[in-house]
């Protein structure tokens, strides 16, 4: 999950490599600016397609900064594994656009439409301890493949996730205790304790 504030005014580029935007928590006037398509004010629980769309811009149109939380995913987020459950995962965003708009290979008739990409393979990794004060490594690089990350409730603090060793606490995303995130990457990915005490990362890797 990542968790930023946005200036009034500011613009934050996301770059999208999976289908779903989920919306965990969003202050007044965010809107999302995403490609051939007209900008969508935001809210807390908002789930949002993308489709072949690989990137995206958060844009803070209020007077004051706001703090949003969001994450994306491959897959339909399994709730009941996070603490702060996604209130009405299923009612979907619609973004209502001309017939005839094409984005990718996909073409839009007024509204988008959600289908579920399901793994043909599931391979569980061992647990990957993360001792405190420095980053370890949550998997290498390779084939693109997602994979499900999350920290189980009890442990004693969350990690920040890079993309290399130089990732820190004040860089990166952000899985907290008792939430679930899916990467879908062909990166490798790090985490960074903060904390005082060892944390235990579970990865499932989803083929």
């Amino acid at each position: 999950m990542i968790e930023i504030t946005l200036n009034v005014g500011e613009r934050f580029p996301v770059s999208a490599t999976a289908k779903y935007l989920i919306i965990r928590e969003a202050g007044d006037g965010i809107w999302l600016n995403m490609r051939n398509s007209a900008e969508v004010l935001v809210q807390s629980s908002d789930v949002i397609e993308l489709g072949s769309i690989d990137d995206i811009t958060i844009i803070n149109k209020s007077a004051t900064p706001q703090l949003i939380k969001f994450q994306i995913s491959p897959f339909k987020i399994d709730v009941g594994a996070s603490k702060n459950m996604i209130k009405g995962i299923e009612d979907i965003v619609t973004v209502d656009m001309p017939a005839g708009v094409n984005i990718g290979a996909v073409t839009q008739n007024g509204g988008w439409n959600v289908g579920v990409l399901s793994a043909t393979t599931n391979t569980h990794k061992p647990r990957v301890s993360c001792l405190a004060g420095v980053a370890t490594k949550l998997f290498s690089a390779g084939v693109r493949k997602s994979n499900r990350i999350n920290i189980r409730s009890d442990q004693f603090n969350g990690v920040s996730l890079g993309g290399s060793n130089l990732v820190s606490d004040s860089s990166g995303g952000f899985l907290d205790v008792g939430m679930v995130d899916y990467m879908d990457t062909s990166g490798e990915l790090w985490a960074f304790n903060s904390g005082g005490s060892t944390v235990y990362v579970d990865v499932l890797e989803l083929v």
